[in-house]
């Protein structure tokens, strides 16, 4: 007899506070959108929906404690001189004098290395810009003949105010959120992890119930989507340690029945 497939449970734990909260908001919507007809799957589902409810206040809290409105006007003073100085960069490696894109070429080269988007996170972005700056100085002669030194300088400016916001960002933000997000976080995996193993029992011991049939389905899809994107592989980190499109490939194993 060929059982029917089961969902596989992984160390959801171990993923960041956005990812994390984002599969639970995908699961809590599955769960709901193709419940199971029996009392016990149902109480494991009202102790999900209450547990993920305290851990999306808990996140709601932990975001406003992030994004503050000053560190997201200092990003976007920033995101204006970067814009204008790669852009410029661009325009000088294709003048028509010699002289002029020889001079670009070389400050061209370090743009290009970097390929900073501006809708990368603050830290990320401030890291980026940091080391490019630090890249594009060595062409400070290049820079001078092209106007564009000072350009680079409020760059530099706008970037150390932006990581000087961050620092304090880090240093005010509450202990006490942070712990609280945690606690909430384990209560929504020790849930999550009971209603898959209730899933799965239901679908094992009734495998002519399409809804439980397609409910496993669909989250085994979900999970398989979460694995690939959002989880970490410690031995490919330490291969490309700042590649955020690294797939993960964690160790996985079948939920109890």
């Amino acid at each position: 007899m060929t059982l029917p497939i089961q969902i596989e449970a992984i160390s959801i734990g171990r993923a960041a506070n956005a990812p994390h909260y984002e599969y639970m908001t995908t699961f809590g919507k599955r769960t709901a959108e193709l419940p199971v007809d029996h009392e016990l799957w149902r109480k494991g589902k009202d102790e999900f929906d209450t547990a993920f409810k305290a851990e999306d206040e808990a996140f709601k809290r932990y975001r406003d404690s992030e994004l503050t409105d000053p560190l997201k006007v200092a990003d976007e003073e920033r995101d204006k001189p970067y814009a204008s100085l790669r852009d410029t960069i661009k325009a000088y490696a294709k003048f028509p004098i010699a002289e002029t894109a020889q001079h670009a070429e070389p400050l061209l080269r370090v743009v290009r290395n970097y390929k900073i988007k501006t809708t990368e996170n603050y830290m990320k972005e401030s890291g980026l810009v940091d080391n490019m700056l630090q890249d594009l100085f060595q062409y400070r002669t290049q820079l001078r003949r092209l106007g564009l030194e000072i350009i680079a300088d409020r760059l530099k400016a706008a970037n150390d105010h932006v990581r000087q916001l961050l620092a304090e960002r880090n240093d005010q933000r509450s202990a006490q959120i942070m712990g609280e997000l945690k606690a909430a976080r384990e209560a929504t995996d020790r849930a999550y992890l009971t209603l898959v193993r209730l899933t799965n029992a239901y679908a094992l011991l009734n495998p002519d119930r399409a809804e439980a049939q397609k409910l496993v389905a669909l989250v085994s899809e979900d999970l398989e989507y979460f694995r690939r994107h959002a989880m970490s592989n410690p031995n490919a980190n330490k291969k490309k340690k700042d590649d955020p499109d690294t797939d993960a490939q964690p160790d996985a194993e079948p939920a109890e029945a």
